[in-house]
């Protein structure tokens, strides 16, 4: 390979070089280097026409010549090749390829176009990049994602693993997919930032695959749209002996037939309850949802816009099979505990009532949501007035009354706990109480761990020399006793379990009974005033609703509600939406969860991606890597 010195004035960029675009910082520093410290790697070039006069065409090196320019260079280190297009289409490409930097998609679109020239194979290709022939199947078919989703990647809201699965939809299932869970409408409604790659399978099977597994009706429901019911039909591929590997995944292959029975199932439950007074709404502008309403309005249900209205979040309970220890999944099952009481009893009382979306934004949705209640009058009908701002405030009222008291319990079992960290308990040798000696049983028996006990039924005893060890205990039983019952009464996990804070108080009534009174005496001087405050304005705020209901029922005759809905909100209530808020310990260490079924965190995505680029180029050299800075 013979390298010499090329005039810039002989040499022009190729059209066919798929790189349009250079960052001017980028070269001005490329420049900067070749002046201070030389051209490390020639560029290559092929002759265009047979006349002495002809010009060079770039081959490889556009980036390094556009920075020869810059410093003023007359001419130009450079190999001359004999490549035809095709050949050269395939030189420029690969060396593209090669950049660490490279654009995922622009390397989709360079691979792909590579392929269909036909200038070299998947096989080729994949020995000339130093990968895998599947990374460079994958690519090629990654071209085919349709760009809403390109966009979304290139965003933050996707990653390219997920484009990966994406791409081998049809670009009509993709679009599908898109309109169905990718809209900004459907992307405020997630329970997570960005869904981890088993939630966005279960999207493709519910909205794209038709898969019956996620249908929202009985399978053997005759009764529905359709000609008969989905275990019955043809249509299944699960009747079908051709297609056998779908038995065990059924799907259905009539997408117009399946939809038209999820919304009449939908409606089905809608009406139900209606019957029940749950008021049926609609969230989002009304044009889009305008066809679903108008079946709904001759299915014979009567659907008010959301407006203004806020939902309020119901709370969801922790997953154990989520955390890591027993002790992080109480705390966060304690805080689950505090929020869920406060909405249960707003439930209860009316703060806030039930309601059935039946759609948002143009999509079904078929969900029991709650909301502040107000009563519909007709100038607003369903719209939020005082009452729902009162509601709202009674509500977060309660979240501190019911806090005050929770804190009071708290502070009353840690005092508790302290006087028995520095008590000198353990040295009374004198006869266990009744109480104690329970109490010591319960200790013994909830630290032993649970195999063993269910293995052999008895103690731990057994496993070692009893009789030694039952010589000791029966001569020192009782300051033994008291030590073992001090030492764990005196833990701060008493804080957090509700077992050892019972009998953590029993000891203290039982031996230190006046020390107790004065904790008590303490604590209710502390709370008492503060939470007769609370009490106070809910009760000024429940005064308030029942004049502005006589008011309202005195000038307002029933009238029909009126359909015109306000833009939404899907403002969530911050005390009580999410019970992991408000941890009461600095330490404690939850694996966050933001979806009721799954794990919130889309870890396993990233790491896929991150293995499948850090794949290199197995022949790599010292001056390949000079090379790649140049590029």
């Amino acid at each position: 390979m013979q390298v010499r010195n090329i005039a810039l004035s002989e040499i022009v960029p190729s059209e066919l070089n798929p790189r349009k675009t250079f960052n001017q910082e980028e070269l001005e520093e490329l420049a900067q280097s070749i002046k201070e410290n030389g051209l490390i790697q020639p560029i290559t070039l092929r002759k265009i026409g047979n006349k002495k006069d002809s010009k060079y065409e770039i081959v490889c090196g556009e980036r390094r010549f556009r920075a020869c320019q810059l410093i003023g260079a007359k001419d130009i280190q450079a190999v001359v090749k004999e490549l035809n297009d095709k050949q050269a289409f395939a030189c420029m490409i690969i060396e593209n390829l090669q950049r660490k930097d490279i654009d995922p998609m622009e390397e989709a679109a360079a691979l792909n176009r590579l392929y269909a020239e036909g200038t070299v194979t998947v096989v080729e290709m994949a020995k000339m990049l130093g990968k895998s022939t599947s990374f460079v199947s994958g690519r090629i078919q990654l071209h085919n994602t349709i760009e809403p989703f390109v966009k979304l990647m290139r965003d933050g809201v996707l990653v390219l693993t997920h484009l990966l699965d994406i791409c081998k939809l049809p670009a009509e299932q993709q679009q599908t997919l898109y309109d169905s869970c990718f809209t900004e409408a459907s992307r405020e409604r997630w329970p997570y930032k960005f869904p981890n790659m088993p939630q966005l399978h279960e999207m493709i099977d519910e909205h794209v695959m038709n898969h019956l597994s996620t249908a929202r009706f009985s399978l053997t429901d005759d009764t529905l749209a359709g000609a008969c019911a989905c275990d019955k039909c043809p249509l299944n591929t699960a009747n079908n002996p051709d297609n056998a590997r779908d038995v065990s995944t059924p799907r259905c292959m009539k997408r117009e037939c399946f939809l038209a029975k999820i919304r009449e199932a939908i409606f089905r439950e809608a009406k139900e309850a209606s019957k029940n007074g749950i008021k049926i709404v609609f969230a989002g502008d009304y044009a889009e949802s305008e066809a679903l309403l108008q079946a709904a309005d001759e299915y014979g249900l009567v659907v008010s816009g959301l407006g203004n209205r806020q939902y309020v979040a119901e709370p969801v309970a922790p997953d154990p099979a989520q955390y890591k220890d027993e002790e992080t999944y109480a705390i966060r099952k304690a805080n689950y505990d505090k929020v869920r009481a406060v909405f249960d009893d707003n439930l209860k009382d009316g703060t806030i009532t039930p309601v059935y979306e039946i759609c948002f934004s143009g999509l079904l949705s078929g969900e029991t949501k709650y909301v502040y209640y107000v009563p519909d009058t007709e100038e607003e009908p369903f719209a939020g007035n005082k009452l729902a701002d009162n509601n709202r405030r009674i509500s977060e009222l309660k979240v501190k009354l019911h806090e005050a008291n929770e804190h009071r319990k708290e502070e009353f079992v840690e005092r508790q706990r302290s006087f028995m960290e520095s008590a000198e308990y353990s040295t009374l040798n004198t006869d266990l109480s009744p109480v104690e000696s329970l109490i010591f049983r319960a200790l013994i028996l909830k630290r032993l761990p649970v195999a063993f006990k269910e293995s052999i039924g008895c103690g731990e005893a057994q496993a070692k020399d009893f009789r030694e060890a039952g010589k000791s205990v029966e001569k020192n039983f009782n300051a033994i006793a008291r030590e073992f019952i001090r030492s764990i009464l005196s833990e701060k996990s008493v804080n957090f379990s509700p077992e050892l804070a019972d009998m953590l108080s029993a000891v203290m009534e039982d031996r230190y009974a006046h020390n107790v009174e004065e904790i008590a005496k303490q604590l209710d001087a502390r709370y008492s005033q503060s939470k007769a405050g609370i009490q106070a304005k809910i009760d000024e705020l429940r005064e308030e609703n029942e004049k502005e209901i006589q008011s309202q029922a005195a000038v307002t005759p029933d009238a029909e509600p009126d359909e015109t809905p306000d833009a939404p909100t899907n403002e969530v209530s911050e005390e009580i939406a999410d019970a992991g808020e408000a941890e009461p310990t600095e330490n404690a260490e939850v694996e966050e969860t933001e979806a009721p079924s799954v794990p919130d965190a889309p870890e396993e995505s990233a790491e896929a991606d991150s293995n499948e680029e850090a794949e290199e180029t197995p022949d790599a050299t010292e001056a390949a890597e000079d090379t790649d800075k140049e590029e």
